[in-house]
């Protein structure tokens, strides 16, 4: 596990993976190789019963280190409304991944 997947808080984790530890497991096996690429990833993960889309979204927020600025989002350090949204691209962020995650993160 990468020191950026370990700053992920638990809650992070279950805001993107549905609250779901079988696709938590799931996406760091996809992260480890474990069930290849493009739609051989996509075939894989679909017959071991996993949904795909919300696997893939757990993998990108870990790979991307998303958890860390949602919740730095959460605590204001990037601003609000416009403000936040041109903060998050400069620092190289896709602002509505964040978003999303900081949505689940408060909302749940």
């Amino acid at each position: 596990m990468s020191d950026e997947m370990k700053k992920l808080s638990e809650k992070q984790l279950d805001a993107v993976s549905g609250g779901t530890t079988a696709n938590l497991v799931a996406a760091y096996d996809v992260l480890a190789g474990k069930y290849g690429e493009g739609q051989d990833r996509v075939n894989r993960l679909s017959a071991a019963g996993y949904n795909y889309n919300d696997v893939q979204s757990l993998v990108n927020a870990l790979c991307k280190g998303y958890g860390p600025v949602a919740a730095d989002v959460v605590n204001g350090r990037y601003g609000n409304n416009a403000a936040r949204r041109a903060n998050l691209i400069r620092a190289g962020y896709d602002p509505d991944q964040v978003q999303n995650l900081v949505n689940n993160m408060v909302w749940g």
